[in-house]
């Protein structure tokens, strides 16, 4: 502010006349409540501070009254910064994906190395560097998954790895919700499911087999996610002239055995036995196991689940005959090893066990789950915002372990809240009939209906204003009712996208041979891409909802 000196130096008389004293105060009064009128408020003072100042224009409270004057200590005072989560979808075995995407966020700083040239050949995984060397870069912001990191392609050990060790290296700045698909892992490891039960043996959406590979030693640079961060050590490796650092696993894996050319040739020929399946629509009639058990006699009362769901065939059934026993066997050998790394006590099995299942966005009013909310539980279960989300995750965390989750999940009325909140999908537009019917209206009529119920259930869930999931793809994230509801399941992972719920060979498989269509002709395997496609979002602490793409 310029100030305003004298023109005169002479002194003014302490003595006047009441008149000219009156008059003096009077117009003091008047100067006051110019004053008080012109000042603006301090909602006018927090306006006006997120505007920009006019360049040649100096803030009132910083010019200095001389040119060449400086006061350090001088400075405007700053808008105080937005808060934002930035939300994952499902990334569904896809470690590829899962690193562009996080990479995306620009949070994590260090966590590829940049010094290969851009034409290089190396994977994204082997590019990681260790967590010791991340750093989170925005300490206004977080980051959050949705679950649905395994299933429908073919690196999920590694995805799981690289979303576990994110949530390890930033603790309080990284979620990771339990998703269908890893509830369904953890359900599956219990003695009375039988093979051809568990959700792990259907013959889509599920266990990929290119999976299985993954636990059992494999050569150093095995390709695509061939790679983990589980436990890295530096490893000086020849590639051409240049030493470089890779990153090679070292647990979980079966130490009796590497693999073999008799391995590439059971891979080879259960792609060719899934598109056999696939041209004749025998999706739910064959399952991914070595063998069925025989049926019980027609007399039997005994409760056969197999003949109850349609279930005809192993996979080795449609396995040429001279390849049968060794696809028999290895697959046993497998299934065995993959469920052996997700037990109770194993280093990804806890983990996931420790997953929450509901996740409260306070900074944002926003309840994250993998599913959706029914209104019934939003009721009864979520009403009382964070408390309530703290006791559904504790109760979820008293009973995750493997001695105790089958029972949960069939028997607990809190079991089949836990069920409810990954599976639901009532909040979603034509979604009404899914449940009972298993499919959705291409043109939703229900959209106002939905709406209104999702409205009056938020309505009576403390510090909530909408909901974000997952598991219910699109190629895009879908804002429904005023963005009360949150779509966010873009199908982050290649396999899905590319093939749906069928499983493929992927970029840089060699089939041997193998046509990429049935023998009838009627199924043929599309290309996987590779790179990655889709979309996540970041949501500001204003409100805003931001898309994000790659």
């Amino acid at each position: 502010m310029t100030m305003i000196r004298p023109t005169s130096s002479h002194n003014v008389s302490a003595k006047k006349p009441l008149a000219v004293i009156i008059r003096s105060s009077l117009l003091s009064l008047f100067l006051l409540l110019v004053v008080v009128v012109l000042i603006p408020s301090s909602s006018s003072f927090a306006y006006a501070e997120s505007i920009p100042p006019t360049p040649d224009t100096p803030d009132d409270a910083c010019s200095s009254s001389q040119e060449g004057d400086s006061d350090d200590s001088c400075t405007a005072p700053a808008t105080p910064p937005l808060s934002s989560v930035y939300v994952i979808g499902d990334l569904h075995g896809d470690i590829q994906c899962a690193i562009s995407w996080v990479n995306r966020t620009g949070l994590v700083a260090n966590l590829l190395d940049t010094s290969a040239p851009p034409s290089s050949s190396r994977p994204l995984p082997s590019r990681l560097h260790p967590p010791t060397q991340w750093t989170w870069t925005d300490p206004h912001s977080t980051l959050l998954f949705l679950g649905d990191y395994v299933d429908k392609g073919p690196t999920s050990k590694q995805t799981l790895q690289f979303v576990r060790d994110l949530t390890l290296a930033f603790p309080q700045r990284v979620t990771a919700l339990l998703g269908n698909h890893e509830l369904e892992l953890l359900r599956d490891r219990d003695g009375r499911v039988a093979p051809e039960e568990r959700y792990g043996s259907y013959s889509y959406a599920s266990v990929h087999p290119g999976e299985y590979h993954n636990y059992f030693q494999e050569s150093r640079g095995g390709g695509d996610g061939k790679e983990t961060v589980e436990e890295r050590k530096s490893d000086k490796t020849k590639e051409g002239d240049n030493d470089r650092t890779t990153t090679t696993i070292h647990t979980e894996t079966n130490p009796s055995r590497s693999l073999d050319s008799n391995d590439h040739l059971v891979l080879n020929l259960l792609y060719e036995a899934s598109m056999e399946v696939y041209s004749y629509g025998a999706h739910n009639a064959v399952r991914f196991v070595p063998s069925l058990p025989p049926p019980p006699p027609p007399s039997s009362n005994h409760n056969n689940q197999r003949n109850q769901h349609g279930v005809l065939y192993a996979i080795t059934d449609i396995i040429p005959p001279q390849h049968r026993t060794l696809v028999k066997e290895r697959l046993q050998e497998y299934q065995n090893a993959y469920f052996n790394t997700y037990r109770s006590g194993s280093t990804l099995g806890k983990w996931l066990e420790t997953r929450p299942i509901v996740h409260l966005a306070e900074e944002i009013h926003t309840l994250f789950v993998h599913g959706g909310v029914h209104p019934t539980v939003g009721k009864l279960h979520l009403h009382n915002g964070k408390e309530s989300v703290d006791t559904m995750n504790r109760i979820w965390w008293e009973h995750s372990t493997e001695e105790k989750l089958y029972d949960f999940l069939r028997s607990s009325p809190f079991g089949q809240v836990v069920y409810s909140l990954l599976t639901h999908r009532g909040n979603h537009p034509g979604y009404s009939k899914w449940e009972s019917h298993g499919h959705a209206d291409d043109d939703p009529t229900d959209t106002d209906a939905v709406c209104t119920e999702l409205k009056t259930m938020l309505n009576d869930m403390r510090d909530v204003d909408r909901i974000g999931v997952g598991h219910t793809p699109d190629f895009h994230v879908r804002l429904y009712c005023g963005e009360m509801f949150l779509a966010l399941d873009s199908m982050l992972g290649r396999g899905i996208r590319a093939t749906g719920n069928e499983y493929c060979p992927w970029p840089g498989h060699d089939l041997g041979g193998i046509p990429k269509v049935s023998r009838n002709g009627k199924y043929r395997c599309d290309d996987v891409p590779e790179t990655c496609h889709g979309e996540t979002v970041r949501i500001d602490s204003d409100g805003t909802v931001n898309v994000i793409t790659l």
